[in-house]
């Protein structure tokens, strides 16, 4: 190549690239953005503003938060603080912008806090944004003094706190303990489900009349309060009817109006905010008089001694078991429609008074969480607040492991260690017949006090014995009335293996087992427990409503003693009528009537048990050749089902049986209710035990006003052994090494024993349905019937546990809306107590859910009049 062309190439090759910048160069003045393409853009720095909208000390104090606005330029994370001189008296916030904008954040006081804000004198706040400003740490900041609240510079006020603030809460000073239940009668303990401990002073208690308070040894067991616990307190002002309506509080005939917005009594979760389904009322007990010889006395016929009237709010669905609840009262209104004034005792924290007592002091953190929880979940203006207060509910551990330890330890003795499973495993519990009655035997059959009646009408035989060497898990060998539990230092039951019980039964094989009469075929049928009513005795097995429904189901039913409520623990009921002190033995021993209970039903579903015995054999073709046959149906073999029926008492505690039994799917709960704390001022069996002269828990504890706390008090202990314990885990949420369950609910309308209320909010408790239509117009106490419940009117009926009503027309009234029972004498008629087990729609519906779980329209069992009546009735009424 020569020299001109190496030059002319390399001259062209110069200009080529001199041609493309001058092109570059062109195209980006051209279109500036060019220049910086395929580079990121620069985010664009965030520079943050303060500026504080609380204006005043009043207002931040009514409020509890202090109003700051931030604004951004740009996307930033802004963490906010803000606090009063040196000290952080708010809780800090972070607030997001996505782009440039401004936000308005409210800064809650912490307690510290408003004590500090709530003293006299200015108050100035700052205010602290820390963000990032690009790849650098960046703060804005913003103080201001508030306007001075002249209120705040009062002197320290004074809150009369009693002789004994440290065990009676000076919030309520009229009855110590009040209000009930309180977590001030509780003490922090990491080892309980709840985290905590009951801790009642024993003084606190209310005294006898010889000066002897109630034994809190057992109470303080627990880990809170009952799940049924009434809430009550003395609200001076509040204690008559007038008052009552001008409040505006929920009463019992309009359960529905609890979820108002502007309720003026609230109870709430205290986590999650939610609301608690509740109902208020006064005690009538000491504005009423009851029948005498004078005449027949009437609800609030004595109305000026409102000195003992507390006030009630009742769970109308049971508490949650573990959970702690805020109470919460606000604009109440005396009887001449004027504001109540808040206690001076509950205004110290809500207005921020200040004090020097340290009592009051000392839990001034405490309440200021309450009130701000209250303020901010359920949305109550502070300033509106009459009282609030909170409480722990017991959990499911404290109220039934110690039914639950006996129950799994009764049965491992068997050789049975899950009873989860529907199975029978191990050995049948040692039996001992004793009697045997047939139709046609002699006047009296058995031996001496074993002794039976003859059978008769649809009863074929009667079978007395006793089931041997049933382990006792009381302090006593033979576990007689009196005797107690023993425990451990963890809490768990101490207990003799070597100690033993015999549990006595009689039992009832119906005609319809042998239809065609002696010497004809056999059905076999199944087998069930019954339990019997208030202080009775196995020997009610013979219950002629029980007879029919042996004789349509074809079942074999036996009965044993409740123990610990039966007749043979009179003395010891009798004996805590005059001193509290003594209940627990009660209680004690009906758990281990449970145990007593579940081994007998164990008894009978289990080959080598009743069905092996003679006495429970029957000939089939009149050839004495051929072995007797059983009549009670085992051809499931070890899956084989139990039932359980029990009447009043039966229905009460053998709610807690149902939870607990292992053997059992469905069981009837006849005239049922729980709650005795509840039910047993609104029962004119309490009659007897609570007005004897002399002797009656009235005579031994006349201080009217303590009453209902010392109820509530007995429940704590009550829950252990009825069905408010249990009812959370009755159904389809069992208890731990146990099957779930359903159940059929029997309520008499107007019942004067047990309280239709009580099954109402058993059957919100666990879930159950409401048979419908339940009640004609009129009939039902609240003007729009079954708050809660699902009304269910397509039949046959086969998803679970279900409430029916059975009313037995006119000549029962709709019970009273106050906490007292249906009297006769008061104009509420007749007690049909005994009517739905010997009607044919409740014979019908105890023999079908008990056989299949399913229940049939009352129009289809027993067709009145008006065959388009699906209504059930009882006592030979047919409808209006």
């Amino acid at each position: 190549m020569s020299l001109f062309e190496r030059t002319s190439g390399r001259r062209i090759t110069v200009g080529a690239v001199l041609t493309a910048l001058a092109f570059v160069a062109f195209l980006s003045f051209g279109n500036p953005g060019m220049a910086d393409a395929g580079k990121p853009k620069k985010a664009k720095k965030a520079k943050v503003t303060l500026s504080v909208k609380t204006g005043t000390q009043a207002g931040l104090i009514s409020t509890g938060k202090l109003k700051v606005q931030v604004r951004s330029t740009a996307k930033a994370k802004v963490r906010l603080a803000a606090y009063r001189g040196s000290g952080k008296s708010f809780r800090s916030k972070t607030v997001r912008f996505r782009k440039r904008g401004k936000k308005v954040v409210t800064l809650p006081l912490t307690a510290a806090g408003r004590t500090a804000v709530s003293k006299c004198g200015a108050v100035k706040v700052k205010v602290v944004a820390k963000y990032r400003k690009g790849q650098k740490k960046a703060r804005a900041t913003r103080t201001k003094s508030l306007r001075r609240d002249s209120n705040r510079c009062v002197s320290p006020v004074t809150v009369p706190l009693g002789d004994n603030p440290e065990r009676c809460d000076f919030l309520d000073s009229t009855v110590c303990l009040q209000p009930f239940p309180n977590d001030y009668y509780t003490r922090p303990d990491s080892s309980t489900e709840t985290g905590r401990r009951l801790n009642i002073h024993p003084e606190s208690t209310p005294a006898n009349k010889d000066g002897v308070h109630i034994s809190v040894t057992d109470m303080n067991r627990g880990d809170g309060f009952s799940p049924g616990n009434a809430i009550m307190l003395k609200i001076p002002g509040l204690d008559t009817p007038s008052a009552f309506s001008n409040s505006g509080l929920v009463p019992i005939n309009d359960l529905r109006s609890w979820e108002a917005a502007d309720a003026p009594v609230m109870v709430i979760d205290a986590e999650t905010g939610e609301r608690q389904p509740i109902w208020a009322e006064l005690d009538s007990n000491p504005t009423s008089v009851d029948p005498s010889d004078d005449g027949p006395g009437g609800i609030n016929t004595n109305p000026g001694n409102t000195e003992d009237v507390n006030l009630f709010v009742r769970p109308a669905k049971n508490f949650e078991y573990g959970r702690r609840y805020i109470v919460a009262f606000r604009n109440l209104r005396d009887a001449s429609d004027q504001p109540i004034e808040a206690p001076l005792g509950f205004r110290v924290y809500r207005d921020g008074l200040p004090t020097e007592q340290s009592p009051v002091e000392d839990r001034r953190d405490h309440m200021e969480s309450v009130i701000g929880d209250v303020v901010g979940k359920a949305g109550v203006e502070r300033s509106s607040l009459y009282m609030a207060w909170d409480f722990t509910v017991a959990s499911e551990e404290s109220i039934t492991s110690r039914a639950l330890q006996i129950r799994d330890d009764a049965f491992a003795r068997l050789g049975d260690l899950d009873l989860a499973d529907r199975e029978i495993d191990g050995d049948s519990p040692e039996l001992e017949i004793l009697a045997v009655c047939d139709q046609g035997d002699a006047p009296t059959c058995g031996d001496g006090a074993n002794g039976l009646p003859v059978p008769s009408g649809d009863i074929l035989r009667y079978v007395e014995g006793r089931i041997k060497n049933v382990p006792c898990y009381l302090n006593q060998n033979g576990c007689p009335p009196g005797s107690t539990f023993e425990f451990d230092s963890d809490g768990s039951i101490d207990f003799d293996p070597a100690f033993t019980m015999n549990v006595q039964f009689r039992c009832i094989v119906p005609k319809s087992v042998q239809p065609g009469g002696p010497d004809t075929a056999v059905i076999p049928g199944p087998a069930g427990t019954y339990g019997h009513g208030l202080l009775g005795d196995y020997r009610q097995v013979n219950d002629g409503g029980l007879a029919r429904v042996a004789r349509d189901g074809g079942g074999i039913w036996c009965g044993a003693n409740w123990a610990g409520f039966s007749s043979s623990d009179l003395l010891t009921i009798f004996n805590s009528l005059g001193d509290m002190s003594n209940f627990n033995k009660a209680v004690d021993r009906m758990q281990q009537g449970f145990v007593n209970f579940m081994l007998l039903n164990r008894a009978l579903i289990h080959p080598g048990g009743f069905a092996a015995l003679d006495a429970f054999k029957l000939d089939d073709d009149g050839n004495n050749l051929t072995p007797e046959v059983p009549v009670i149906d085992l051809s499931e073999g070890t899956s084989t089902r139990g039932q359980y029926l029990g009447i009043s008492q039966g229905g009460i505690m053998g709610g807690a049986l149902m939870a607990l039994s292992p053997d059992v799917d469905r069981g009837v709960l006849d005239v049922l209710g729980m709650n005795y704390s509840t039910l047993l001022r609104r029962s004119v069996d309490s009659d007897g035990y609570f007005k004897i002269p002399n002797v009656g828990l009235y005579a031994s504890y006349p201080d009217e006003s303590e009453r209902p706390v010392l109820l509530s008090l007995l429940q704590l202990l009550w829950d252990r052994g009825e069905a408010n314990g249990y009812a959370q885990s009755m159904t389809s949420d069992p208890l731990p090494n146990t099957p779930p369950h359903d159940v059929l609910l029997k309520a008499a309308l107007g019942d004067h024993q047990v309280a239709n209320v009580t099954a109402e909010v058993k059957a919100r408790t666990i879930g159950a349905s409401v048979y419908a239509p339940a009640l004609n117009p009129g009939r039902h106490w609240e003007t729009d019937p079954f708050s809660g419940l699902v009304e269910q009117s397509t039949f046959p009926w086969d998803d679970g546990s279900m409430l029916v009503y059975y009313d037995s027309g006119p000549i029962v009234a709709t019970p009273p809306n106050e906490n007292l029972p249906p009297r006769g004498e008061w104009g509420y008629g007749i007690d049909p107590h005994g009517h739905p087990r010997s009607s044919v729609d409740g014979v019908s519906h105890a023999v079908t859910f008990l056989d299949d779980g399913t229940i049939n329209s009352c129009a289809a069992i027993t067709p009145g009049p008006n065959p388009s009546d699906a209504h059930c009735y009882a006592n030979g009424w047919t409808g209006p």
